[in-house]
Formats: structure tokens, sequence, C-alpha cells
């Protein structure tokens, strides 16, 4: 499954950003993992090269706490 940035995915219109430049964004861990665990961690998002500086400052957050964060942003910027 390629890349899916969560700030398009989060704007009302689901814009789609063609680019293929996308960057995983780790904001602080809210899980435990085992050794050996595989899988996409619940603290990592993708963002595109357009929406990656609205996580600067943003990592000592969760993923959620940070996502709040910048659909906030996101609104606000629409509005």
């Amino acid at each position: 499954m390629p890349p899916k940035c969560i700030a398009c995915t989060i704007l009302t219109t689901k814009k789609h950003n063609p680019s293929d430049e996308f960057t995983v964004v780790y904001f602080r861990p809210t899980v435990d993992y085992p050794d050996g665990w595989t899988g996409h961690p619940e603290n990592a998002e993708w963002f595109c090269a357009e929406h990656l500086p609205l996580t600067e400052g943003l990592t000592d957050l969760s993923a959620l706490e940070a996502t709040k964060q910048i659909r906030a942003q996101l609104t606000q910027d629409k509005a």
C-alpha cells in the first residue's frame, strides 16, 4: 500500500496530493511492542512534502494529539 498523507485525508475536500515524496513522522509512542513485533506502529504517520512542516514541534505529542492540532491548523488555514 502506498503512503497516504494524514493531513491530506483530514481536509474536507479529500485533496489528493500527487507527490511521490512522503516522509514518515514518529510521534511519542503510547504502546509498548514486544520484541520481534512487526507492523505499522501507532505513533508513525505519513506526510506529503506539502504538509510535512505541520509536524514541526509536535513530535513530543502522541499521534492522536498531533493529528488534532494539525486538524485545527488546517481548519484555521481554510477560514
